[in-house]
């Protein structure tokens, strides 16, 4: 915004024009003396974690926070190196680390809510002007040049206060936007429970004579196969590759179109890699973190390494597959609980053959996997207009400072503000209790 186009009385200065920039310091590590105290001292994970900061779980003792240097309660708090552009404010006396710049604001010249809202909007700005070899940073002369926009002061609280309703508004539809993925994620294991238990179908067979679930296994149903690995060093293996390899890192709980590498005709004729037809099924057998137990459906014709193995039955009917790879869907704890080894445990084909399964008659089998989708879809088209509600959400608080810091935040706006907050609230109140039910 240029000088030009400023409203009457406002002023175009820098961060050293409104108060005092301190960079904070990391007391020598060797010294016990410097740590364990009553003073909170802050780094950048702990300036994301709230707008406002009275605790850490780092502390220092007053002999550390000499070092670390001290500020005052309403200092703005800003991270200049490393993720740039994380805000909040001090609580309390407290100190920061070396990798962040506080303002400690002249109360006769700004008010720190103020600048604590101006400084929302200094990211790209801190982007732009930083230095970076391997990591970006600001430094606090480069900082204290920043351009703050100045309002006098009694409109920079009535700034603040506007920003605070609309802000306050937009906080409570955002706490209900966020409980909105693991509702979901828990219907969806809830239907997936209740199919594979015969809850989902339990009023539809009263009446019906289609015989008992069968107790089966997955070897039983599947001829349970593996994949393996061409030799990394060989390159007439990896080289114009056209036959998709699929790694475990792949196998996501979903359809798998695509691969994201391929191999070569010679690596399937010098290696034990396979290829798998379309429509096997694949379980992961090997994987850091949440990998290791998920499931994954082949749309394509594939190859995959050693660490998934793959169920193949090219004569199984589409609604018997399908009611299977939700029946391994639903499973997913336990049989990562069938994992063994030490720091990292894994699953292997006898695991997978001896895996136990229910298998309702054929009748049941397609009314389940009919619920199911059903049930799915409607969770799926939820997920979908969450995730452009919280785009939505995500986009706003920077389209209200920037009115706000062009004198355009009137009362009309903000009460239109607030009433598309709220409208966005009740549709996140709509999906909390559907996930609910």
């Amino acid at each position: 915004m240029s000088v030009e186009k400023l409203p009457k009385g406002w002023r175009k200065l820098t961060i050293s024009k409104i108060g005092k920039v301190v960079t904070g310091n990391t007391p020598s590590k060797s010294n016990p003396e410097f740590f364990n105290g009553n003073i909170p001292w802050v780094k950048p994970g702990d300036v994301k974690k709230s707008r406002i900061v009275f605790q850490t779980e780092e502390t220092l003792t007053e002999l550390g926070a000499e070092k670390a240097r001290l500020i005052p309660p309403g200092s703005v708090i800003v991270t200049c190196i490393g993720d740039l552009g994380n805000i909040t404010v001090a609580g309390k006396e407290l100190a920061t680390n070396q990798q962040i710049n506080s303002i400690v604001v002249d109360e006769k010249i700004a008010d720190f809510k103020y600048i604590y809202y101006w400084s929302l909007t200094l990211k790209g700005w801190l982007i732009e002007n930083s230095t970076s070899t391997t990591i970006s940073m600001v430094n606090k002369s480069k900082f204290e040049n920043a351009p703050v926009i100045l309002p006098p002061l009694p409109e920079q609280q009535r700034i603040v206060a506007k920003l605070d309703a609309v802000f306050g508004h937009l906080d409570r539809v955002q706490e209900k936007l966020d409980r909105i993925p693991e509702l979901l994620k828990n219907f969806r294991q809830q239907v997936l429970t209740q199919a594979v238990t015969g809850e989902l179908t339990r009023e539809w067979r009263k009446g019906k004579d289609f015989g008992e679930w069968e107790e089966t296994t997955i070897g039983e149903l599947f001829e349970v196969k593996t994949g393996g690995t061409p030799r990394r060093g060989v390159k007439e293996y990896y080289d114009g590759g056209t036959i998709p390899w699929v790694k475990s890192g792949l196998v996501k709980n979903e359809l798998i179109f695509e691969a994201d590498e391929f191999i070569t005709d010679l690596a399937i004729n010098d290696s034990n890699v396979k290829i798998f037809p379309i429509d096997t099924l694949l379980v992961a057998m090997y994987g850091e973190g949440k990998t290791r137990g998920q499931v994954g459906w082949l749309k394509i014709e594939a190859t995959t390494n050693q660490a998934i193995a793959a169920l193949v039955n090219e004569t199984m009917p589409i609604h018997t597959r399908t009611y299977v790879f939700y029946y391994c869907l639903s499973q997913y704890n336990d049989i990562r609980a069938k994992a063994e080894g030490g720091n990292q445990p894994n699953l292997n084909l006898s695991k997978i053959k001896e895996w136990e399964i229910s298998v309702p008659p054929e009748a049941e089998q397609k009314e389940i996997v009919s619920r199911v989708d059903s049930l799915f879809n409607i969770a799926d088209k939820i997920e979908s207009q969450y995730q452009s509600l919280k785009a939505k959400i995500d986009q706003m608080p920077q389209a209200i400072l920037a009115k706000a810091f062009r004198g355009e935040l009137v009362r009309q706006e903000v009460k239109e503000y607030v009433r598309e907050i709220g409208e966005l609230g009740m549709v996140a109140e709509g999906m909390e209790d559907y996930g609910k039910e």
